[in-house]
């Protein structure tokens, strides 16, 4: 007399175990893509109306002479951001992923390019960051590592104002930036890859406007 047995073998089980593990892994890296797609999104909008803000205050003046993080602020620049000490010297400026935001022209007389830097860009969302900020952004650097001083990236550059174009001179103590997008260029993917390919575990992403275009 044969006995059968119900239900599922060991193996059987494993399987499922395994499929299901898949699925819920799977489940969860969409969703991390989808969020991280979201921040990048949030970000550069938040950005753009930054940059807007700051474009229209000096849409009339010959240069940027005179720009600091501080101005920015008062015209309203980062109200979506994290400020602290607003009416203050020592005021900062922390973007929603949590680094530092820089805001200064660029150290030629007259002031004719200026930049928003903002520090601690996890590399893995540099490619996307660049990719978003070319529309708003007539120049775009990468700074591999991120830099301490949100308004160090003024040091070593140097504008050709008869292309236009910028340039990095040497003199930097640590990795040199990467122009990904150049004043007179658009953003290419070979540029934006190499930009930030093995740039370290985060990365600084400077966004420059010019009154050169």
């Amino acid at each position: 007399m044969k006995i059968h047995q119900s239900g599922y073998t060991l193996v059987e089980l494993s399987v499922v175990v395994a499929l299901a593990g898949m699925v819920v892994l799977g489940s969860i890296a969409g969703a991390t893509s989808l969020l991280r797609q979201q921040t990048i999104k949030e970000l550069s909008a938040q950005n753009g109306d930054a940059i807007q803000r700051i474009t229209d205050v000096y849409a009339q003046l010959p240069s940027y002479d005179g720009l600091s993080l501080r101005q920015a602020v008062s015209f309203g620049a980062f109200n979506r951001f994290v400020i602290t000490d607003r009416a203050t010297d020592k005021v900062t400026v922390t973007h929603p992923l949590r680094g530092a935001v820089g805001v200064a022209p660029l150290n030629d007389a007259p002031a004719l390019i200026w930049g928003l830097y903002m520090d601690a860009i996890p590399a893995e969302l540099c490619a996307d960051l660049l990719f978003h900020s070319a529309p708003i952004a007539d120049a775009l650097v990468v700074f591999p590592g991120g830099m301490g001083a949100p308004n160090g990236w003024t040091r070593n550059f140097t504008v050709n104002t008869n292309v236009p174009e910028i340039a990095i001179s040497a003199g930097f103590s640590v990795a040199a930036p990467r122009i990904a997008k150049n004043l007179t260029q658009d953003l290419v993917p070979t540029a934006l890859a190499s930009a930030c390919q093995d740039a370290g575990s985060n990365v600084g992403v400077l966004l420059l406007k010019s009154k050169l275009r």
